[in-house]
C-alpha cells in the first residue's frame, strides 16, 4: 500500500510537471485629456525714468523724452490686448480714448506727460479699443515685449521736485 501510495504521488507529481497554468488576459483602454486654456500674463512693466527736466533751459522748448517696456506671455495663437490706465493723477477731462496723465509731487503741483505706442509718438496708448496694442502670441517661449513710449511735454512751469505717477498695465484675451 505505501508503494502504491508512493506510485500515485509520484505519478501526480510528474503529471503536474508537464502542464501549465494557463493565465487569462483582458485588456481595456482609457482616455488622458486635458483642455489648453488662452491665457496671459503680465510678466514685467518697467518703469519710464525721465531723468532731469529743466523747463527754464533744454525743455524749455524741446520735450523730454524716455521709454520703458511692458512684457506679456500667452498661450500660444492667443489674441491679447493691452491697455494702460490714465494714471493716478489724471487730468481733468482725461478719458481712456484721450488720457492726459499727470505726475505730482506729493501736493498741489503737476508735471503733465504721456505715453505712446509707437517711437515716433504719434500714437497715444490709453485704456479703450481705439487705443490698446493688440498682438497674436507666438507662444510662451517667446513673450511679447511691448516699449512704452514717454514724453513730457516741453515748458511746463512747475516748481522744482520729484514727481510721479503710477500707471496700471491690463491684458485682455
Amino acid at each position: 500500500m505505501k508503494i502504491k501510495t508512493a506510485l500515485i504521488a509520484a505519478g501526480l507529481a510528474l503529471a503536474g510537471i508537464g502542464v501549465q497554468a494557463q493565465a487569462g488576459t483582458d485588456s481595456a483602454t482609457f482616455n488622458v485629456t486635458a483642455t489648453v486654456i488662452n491665457s496671459c500674463k503680465v510678466v514685467a512693466a518697467n518703469n519710464i525714468g525721465f531723468g532731469n527736466y529743466d523747463p527754464a533751459g533744454a525743455n524749455n522748448t524741446t520735450p523730454l523724452d524716455a521709454s520703458g517696456s511692458v512684457q506679456v506671455r500667452c498661450t500660444k495663437n492667443t489674441n491679447a490686448a493691452v491697455t494702460l490706465n490714465q494714471g493716478a493723477n489724471p487730468a481733468t477731462g482725461s478719458t481712456c480714448a484721450s488720457p492726459s496723465r499727470q505726475m505730482t509731487d506729493g501736493g498741489s503741483n503737476r508735471l503733465g506727460y504721456a505715453i505712446y505706442k509707437d517711437a515716433a509718438r504719434s500714437q497715444p496708448w490709453g485704456c479703450d479699443a481705439t487705443n490698446q496694442a493688440s498682438f497674436t502670441s507666438t507662444g510662451i517661449a517667446s513673450p511679447i515685449t511691448l516699449t512704452t513710449y514717454g514724453r513730457v511735454a516741453a515748458g511746463q512751469d512747475v516748481p522744482a521736485g520729484s514727481y510721479t505717477d503710477t500707471v496700471s498695465v491690463t491684458v485682455t484675451f
